[in-house]
């Protein structure tokens, strides 16, 4: 019997302070639509398969403790009626298909300052959810051979993240992740084409790298092995996917198929 009789507060840190070290597993899956202008009903485009490789690290500081996150990211765009792994897309009857590409986040790391959420008498978990407004220069605006792969000057998006705090002992309800934002690049949609996209995900801690969906260890196994691991330290910087774009637009242009094939 789970005592809620008094408020119980939980610290971020005490996440890294359990698992300092460890390799941990994330399964991510839902479905991503799509709204071709403001005035057009969401369609359903593609189911989404996903993955963390994540570790997490209790440091000190001058300041005190402070918690670090590794990560690894893979995420896979797939038929949403089959399920089955996309390699080509074609948006219009008119146009020709497109590679698909891939989330494909080989670091993405940052540190996490102390925070305590105090959990309510009587409640057993506290449900938080973040709202990221997301506004900045797109990334490849400035640049004329991205002009068919960018929607227009200004990237405008945001996050929705839902978790919880919980007491110990206490199951609570499956984290959630949401995005809402301009089409991706490698859609090809034109400069200034006014689709937008809409990411909705459960997030799911797994106990080992064969918990992962099965397209996902398939892919892993075949074309990116470090995905199936974290490092305890890198100096690489952040991926996103406009960089990964960017860095592997010839590849696109070519046709290949991707992720493209990563090492160490």
């Amino acid at each position: 019997m789970i005592d809620l009789g008094d408020a119980y507060d939980v610290s971020n840190l005490d996440f890294y302070r359990q698992h300092h070290g460890q390799q941990l597993y994330y399964r991510w899956e839902g479905t991503v639509w799509w709204r071709r202008s403001p005035e057009s009903a969401l369609e359903r485009i593609f189911a989404i398969a996903g993955m963390n490789a994540t570790k997490v690290f209790l440091c000190s500081g001058e300041n005190g403790s402070y918690g670090h996150r590794i990560n690894r990211e893979l995420g896979l765009y797939c038929d949403p009626d089959t399920g089955d792994v996309l390699t080509q897309w074609q948006p219009f009857p008119h146009q020709p298909p497109v590679p698909v590409v891939p989330i494909a986040n080989r670091v993405v790391q940052g540190d996490v300052t102390p925070k305590i959420t105090t959990i309510p008498a009587g409640e057993p978990y506290l449900k938080k959810v973040q709202e990221i407004p997301l506004t900045y220069p797109h990334p490849l605006a400035s640049d004329p051979k991205y002009r068919d792969h960018c929607p227009g000057e200004t990237f405008q998006g945001t996050e929705y993240f839902t978790t919880y705090a919980v007491r110990p002992g206490v199951n609570a309800p499956t984290p959630l992740w949401a995005r809402d934002c301009p089409w991706l690049p490698w859609m090809k949609l034109g400069y200034g084409h006014p689709a937008r996209l809409r990411f909705e995900t459960t997030i799911q801690r797994v106990d080992r790298f064969e918990d992962l969906n099965p397209k996902l260890i398939e892919v892993i196994r075949q074309r990116v092995h470090l995905y199936q691991h974290t490092p305890d330290a890198t100096d690489e910087p952040n991926v996103t996917s406009t960089t990964y774009f960017k860095r592997h637009f010839d590849a696109y242009q070519a046709g290949e198929e991707f992720p493209i094939r990563e090492v160490e």
